[in-house]
């Protein structure tokens, strides 16, 4: 006959052998037992918990001839050909392979018809999350309201991606990972009933592995089982499931506490020859330090003792770890594991993850032990960083430049020069500027300038590249319905001007200051000039005061002298 693996021969019959779920087979068992039915359940949960598992129980206990407490007897006719899979009225689907809309519209044909050799017609779908949008629309209805001699279980690992309309039409029960106590006994006991020595660390390392899965954790003791002779130690499950011991990591941990990469590099090495995953090495030396986090700041938690063996090694390596640096090698090591999935040089990455960790940051050295900076030096240095800080605050106010600044300066001053004298002048008309310059309102002056950078904003929403033609320059007046803006460069001068670009700005400009303005843009030399010359003539203007009629308002007053011709 075939061998069976462990994990179908202890598959639980009653609900008293589904372990870690006690909160579910209660409340099933006391409903079963007032006669309390839903039409429709629902179990979620992690994989191997016993989702399927039940939902058999439940069908058998409904249906059984002879119901103990809750429990199906096992015994009669009806409990044992369903143990055997040969009663039609209970269907086990399984929705990954079934999850079309013709599937589910056939099993809402059949349940109108009463079973023909139970008391009620079971469907267990398996996995339901993976029916499609029209799959669950055509089950809303037959779900909400079934005949009186059906019942729907349904069982998933992913609740979340179930409709709310289907499950609120359900009973739900969530399952929880079994805790690493209560998964120990049990694989003690398959042990002893199969007659298997077995050490007890090696024990919990299965259940570690297992996450919480009971099919899990008995599909590794089988290969366990296979893989030793006469006991099974930790050593074969290290060597099955690619583990490092404890010690191991340990030494390792010591060694980056010592900051010696050469012993580190060593140590890796080693695991590496034997044929070890980088990856599971890295999410095993991550849970290393999230042991050693919860042992100094919560030692009395039971969690701790679920990942690590509290040995005095692990105790010593922990001392030699403060907080700061404890939490920096939990993130190295978090970020690499996230990298890993991308790279192809999976030993290369970890190595430079070994190397990152042996070598903290300053924060982290400190609280390893060195030797902290001098408080002279700290006074020198913040003395420096103030005199640097006065100085770029002078230079962003213009009030000192540095030689680089001012070669600069000359070079784009002597540029725009030799650019406007060869294409004579910008391509702005030069006696519309004068107009503006003598009739400058200097109350929309300000305003123009105040609301510069949101007209550059506002043009930047059109299109960057406006933005980027007129950011440099400078409005200078504004007068007569123009606005004249200076540029140092004669190209970004002349194409403000084009008549596409223009007419945008212009339009901007109207947006924002709310009247219409005409774009003026000049070479800043130009504009020096041009207003040179409208103050030199400004002061040619004014009609020169007469020396004799300055003195006698002087001695009696301008009230009392009179000017005639």
């Amino acid at each position: 006959m075939a061998y069976t693996a462990l994990y179908r021969v202890y598959r639980p019959q009653t609900f008293q052998d589904v372990v870690g779920q006690e909160h579910v087979t209660t409340t099933l068992r006391n409903a079963l037992r007032e006669n309390r039915l839903s039409h429709a359940y629902l179990f979620n949960g992690p994989r191997g918990t016993g989702k399927t598992s039940a939902a058999k129980i439940m069908a058998k206990a409904v249906n059984c001839e002879q119901p103990i407490d809750g429990e199906p007897c096992n015994q009669c006719d009806t409990c044992r050909a369903i143990s055997n899979g040969s009663v039609t009225d209970v269907l086990e689907i399984d929705a990954a392979s079934n999850r079309g809309v013709e599937e589910i519209r056939d099993i809402r044909d059949k349940v109108k018809f009463a079973p023909s050799d139970v008391r009620y017609k079971v469907y267990i779908i398996d996995e339901v999350h993976m029916l499609t949008t029209e799959a669950f629309n055509a089950l809303l209805k037959t779900l909400e309201e079934p005949p009186s001699h059906v019942i729907f279980i349904l069982a998933t690992t992913e609740p979340h991606k179930l409709p709310a309309t289907i499950i609120s039409r359900c009973q739900r029960f969530d399952f929880h990972r079994i805790p690493l106590r209560v998964m120990v006994d049990l694989l003690q006991r398959i042990c002893q009933s199969q007659g298997v020595q077995v050490e007890e660390q090696a024990l919990q390392l299965v259940a570690k592995m297992a996450e919480g899965g009971a099919r899990d954790a008995l599909s590794l003791l089988d290969q366990a089982i296979s893989y030793s002779k006469d006991e099974v130690r930790a050593s074969d499950i290290m060597q099955i499931t690619g583990t490092v011991a404890q010690s191991y990591f340990s030494v390792l941990a010591r060694h980056i506490a010592e900051n010696d990469i050469a012993q580190v590099m060593e140590q890796f090495d080693k695991v590496m020859v034997q044929g070890k995953d980088p990856e599971q090495f890295l999410h095993d030396f991550l849970y290393y330090y999230r042991d050693m986090l919860l042992l100094k700041t919560a030692p009395q938690l039971e969690e701790i003792v679920e990942r690590t063996m509290i040995d005095d090694q692990f105790a010593e390596v922990a001392k030699l770890y403060s907080f700061p640096v404890l939490y920096a090698a939990i993130e190295t090591c978090n970020q690499a594991l996230s990298q890993l999935k991308w790279s192809t040089y999976a030993r290369v990455l970890v190595e430079l993850t070994l190397v990152k960790m042996c070598q903290p940051n300053a924060n982290a050295t400190e609280s390893m032990g060195a030797s902290p900076v001098n408080s002279e030096e700290l006074t020198a240095m913040s003395n420096r960083i103030r005199v640097l800080e006065e100085r770029l605050v002078q230079v962003m106010q213009g009030q000192v430049s540095t030689p680089g600044q001012q070669k600069a300066e000359e070079t784009r001053k002597s540029e725009p020069r030799r650019i406007a004298a060869a294409s004579g002048g910008s391509r702005t008309p030069m006696n519309r500027v004068r107009e503006v310059a003598k009739a400058m309102d200097e109350n929309l002056t300000r305003q123009v300038r105040g609301q510069w950078s949101q007209i550059l904003t506002e043009l930047k929403k059109i299109k960057i590249q406006y933005q980027a033609w007129l950011v440099n320059g400078q409005p200078v007046a504004a007068g007569n319905e123009a606005v004249v803006v200076t540029f140092n460069s004669a190209i970004h001068c002349d194409k403000t001007m084009e008549a596409e670009l223009r007419s945008v700005i212009e339009r901007v400009m109207s947006t924002v200051l709310g009247r219409p303005l005409q774009l003026l843009s000049v070479m800043e030399e130009e504009w020096q000039s041009v207003d040179q010359q409208v103050g030199q003539k400004d002061a040619s203007d004014e009609p020169e005061e007469d020396p004799f009629f300055a003195e006698a308002i002087k001695l009696v007053g301008e009230g009392l002298v009179e000017v005639k011709d």
